[in-house]
């Protein structure tokens, strides 16, 4: 088991690892001022391991920014076929954080030479 806490002024979290399966237990706010470091979890956590837990059972509150963030990284999970398992999701999001629909899967780029979208 590989065991690490990361701890900042209004979220924390710690991390397990167990064979390929990566537990990440979330506490705190959820908040914008931490997008950027949540980005990074969820991007570990989708890409660098076969099964990945967000347990979020300390999560005191989320902000539109990482509410969408999470939303996104789930959805793109499920596209990828390595969903994210997502525990104790707090109560007054629970609803909305599961509904995926194609621009939360996907994101688009611009091409600087043509000017048109491409995926």
């Amino acid at each position: 088991m590989i065991s690490a806490d990361t701890m900042n002024r209004k979220i924390n979290f710690k991390f397990e690892q167990f064979n390929n399966v990566g537990i990440f237990n979330l506490a705190g706010e959820l908040t914008s001022e931490h997008e950027d470091e949540l980005k990074l979890l969820l991007m570990r956590a989708i890409h660098g391991m076969d099964r990945a837990v967000l347990n979020m059972k300390k999560v005191t509150r989320i902000d539109l920014t990482c509410f969408k963030l999470l939303r996104k990284a789930y959805c793109t999970s499920l596209r990828l076929k390595s969903p994210l398992i997502l525990t104790e999701v707090p109560r007054d999001y629970i609803s909305e954080i599961y509904k995926c629909d194609i621009a939360d899967a996907l994101e688009t780029k611009w091409s600087p030479d043509y000017q048109e979208s491409v995926i």
